[in-house]
């Protein structure tokens, strides 16, 4: 495989050619299979026959130092054999530090020596498990601990063992040339200000609006809810800029001592819906070009729910469009981190093709949440395998497949050999400049039955639409 490197907002081979990343989460949550899913040459043998070259794979704090200071290296061993493997089906990967609810005790992630809850409540059986967020007195003091930085045991802070701890996991796997980035922690949970942040916004509401009630959203209008999430938006962005920030410089200079690969930032767990996030770039410097990937999450407000008639194709177009403004405020490359968590349904093509547009739109990568072991086999998840342009010598301007007619359209200023993955058997490939038909010289390398990549020159190098039938 050839490394990757960002140029500007773009992702690119050493000889200069444009890539787009498409692949899928891979997080294994059960502590009892050591974190690990079996059977993963399987897994990452189907993805490489549905056209994928990236997974963003889950590693977790408990795992990685199950005691103060002590580094499982076997764990570790696991984890680059896995990042290793997925490099001989050509998949890239983004190393992810995965929480959910801030610990293992709760759900996963930290290990019980950094769960300083202090023996506070944590209640059981939450309607949607991120409610525990904002209910959990438990997981709230021990975010709060976190930030904090309060001593371990051991007398060292949790922050100072969470900088050590990527200190030994980038000096460990960054000879893994298919890493593309490091990816500090899933969704950071600011702890008490959450609650905080929501708490006032009602009260502020209820000024405005007496009948104001958060437990009834069918009584809630558009504006009053645009309105609420703004003053929600204000607090969670300054814990973005001040807090969150300070800790991915922090994780940036542990890293940065054994690893160039760039870090993955994203925002706050809220930042996955509307709210708007506050992150900012690393260092502003040109030395410090290619340290940074953002890579935020999206979701309708109907995830992990079974409202799935509720869904808004218009609510996630706007989440998106606001991931975009983001982006060119940023000036960092994007890859959507996670989208989707889609139910097996009769429905679940419909809304990937969806959020494929959006991709499309964009020129984005992105990782769909989740694998789970047979997905690869189910039906209702066929339209994860879509026709793209791997590699683009030249600028892409566009491109759009259409699954139902088997076909593949992209415009683009050539400047030589480009690669596209096309789950269709390619009957011919044209091309159409300004003064008319282009000829195409193209080749198809398959992959799997009537899948495979579609590697094309045309001979002029002006901007050009390319057309791939199936």
């Amino acid at each position: 495989m050839q490394q990757i490197f960002i140029k500007g907002t773009k992702f690119q081979t050493s000889d200069g050619k444009l890539v787009l990343l498409n692949g899928i989460n891979v997080v294994c949550k059960d502590k009892k299979q050591g974190y690990m899913f079996p059977d993963l040459e399987k897994a990452f043998r189907s993805f490489h026959r549905m056209g994928f070259n990236l997974i963003r794979f889950g590693i977790f704090w408990d795992g990685v130092e199950p005691q103060p200071g002590i580094y499982d290296m076997e764990y570790l061993k696991k984890v680059k054999d896995a990042i290793q493997l997925a490099g001989r089906y050509d998949l890239y990967v983004m190393v992810d530090m995965h929480q959910d609810l801030f610990a293992q005790k709760y759900a996963d992630g930290a290990p019980d020596w950094a769960t300083l809850d202090e023996g506070a409540y944590h209640p059981e059986g939450c309607t949607m498990w991120y409610d525990a967020y904002l209910q959990s007195e438990a997981i709230i003091k021990a975010a709060d601990n976190f930030w904090a930085d309060i001593e371990a045991a051991d007398g060292i802070g949790l922050l100072g063992h969470y900088a050590k701890m990527w200190e030994q996991i980038a000096q460990y796997l960054d000879d893994c040339e298919n890493i593309i980035g490091w990816e500090p922690m899933n969704e950071p949970f600011m702890g008490s200000l959450a609650r905080n942040a929501f708490g006032t916004a009602t009260m502020k509401m209820k000024e405005q609006v007496p009948q104001f009630d958060l437990s009834r959203p069918m009584d809630i209008t558009p504006k009053q809810q645009a309105l609420f999430m703004g003053y929600v938006t204000e607090r969670l962005q300054e814990f973005d800029r001040t807090v969150l920030m300070d800790f991915y410089r922090r994780m940036w200079e542990a890293v940065s001592r054994y690893s160039r690969k760039p870090l993955v930032t994203g925002g706050n767990i809220y930042s996955s819906s509307t709210v708007r996030t506050g992150i900012g770039r690393l260092d502003d410097s040109a030395a410090a070009e290619g340290i940074q990937i953002y890579a935020p999450h999206g979701y309708d407000s109907v995830v992990d729910s079974d409202r799935y008639e509720n869904f808004s194709k218009e609510n996630v177009e706007r989440l998106f469009a606001d991931k975009r403004s983001s982006q060119e405020e940023l000036g960092l490359p994007l890859i959507v981190g996670e989208w989707g968590a889609f139910p097996s349904k009769g429905f679940t093509n419909d809304l990937i093709r969806h959020m494929n547009g959006i991709l499309e739109k964009y020129l984005w990568g992105s990782a769909y949440w989740e694998y789970h072991p047979g997905m690869e086999d189910d039906e209702n998840y066929s339209s994860l395998s879509r026709a793209y342009p791997l590699e683009t010598a030249g600028e892409l301007y566009s491109y759009h497949y259409n699954e139902a007619k088997k076909s593949l359209v992209m415009t683009l200023k050539a400047t030589g050999r480009s690669r596209v993955y096309c789950p269709f058997e390619t009957k011919s490939v044209t091309g159409f400049g300004q003064e008319g038909e282009c000829p195409i010289d193209y080749s198809v390398e398959k992959v799997g039955a009537n899948v495979g990549y579609v590697f094309f020159r045309p001979e002029q190098t002006d901007v050009i639409t390319v057309n791939i039938e199936g």
